[in-house]
């Protein structure tokens, strides 16, 4: 049971951190993915804007749906700050990765479900998708650490 408590916590502190200071990854990532499917991908804007936005939405609201129907419903869990949180406060180049990989893992499925109603390159847009999440991190460390330091 201990390792269960230690992924929930970990899922809802990385859940916290991207309702608050993380929430800067939706808009930049949409943009960034908007942009490399579109020049380096090849693809029309119309699909390219699709596909951005609602792999976004589609990450966000399945992690939002883990998180909630998980820790917090299934478990009972509540937020206590402590290791976890305490890990990912100290070092939030960690945190702003995590997240990055969460919405890559769940992009990776959005683009395989897509896949079987429309056919896309699957191969380029899941490296397109884990480029732009692993950039998108690096943007939003870069930019939380300077305007919290500052």
């Amino acid at each position: 049971m201990t390792w269960l408590t230690t992924a929930a916590d970990f899922m809802l502190s990385e859940w916290l951190w991207n309702v608050t200071w993380g929430w800067y990854h939706i808009p930049v990532n949409t943009f960034m993915m908007l942009f490399l499917l579109k020049f380096f991908g090849r693809m029309r804007i119309m699909p390219a804007v699709l596909l951005s936005v609602f792999s976004q939405l589609f990450s966000f609201f399945m992690f939002s749906a883990i998180v909630i129907a998980g820790p917090m419903y299934l478990l009972g869990l509540t937020f206590v700050p402590y290791d976890c949180y305490a890990q990912q406060a100290l070092h939030p180049i960690f945190s702003c990765l995590f997240l990055g990989g969460i919405y890559f893992l769940f992009q990776i499925l959005f683009f395989v479900l897509v896949n079987l109603s429309y056919k896309i390159n699957l191969r380029l847009v899941i490296l397109i998708s884990l480029v732009s999440n692993l950039v998108t991190a690096l943007l939003v460390y870069r930019y939380w650490s300077y305007s919290f330091l500052s």
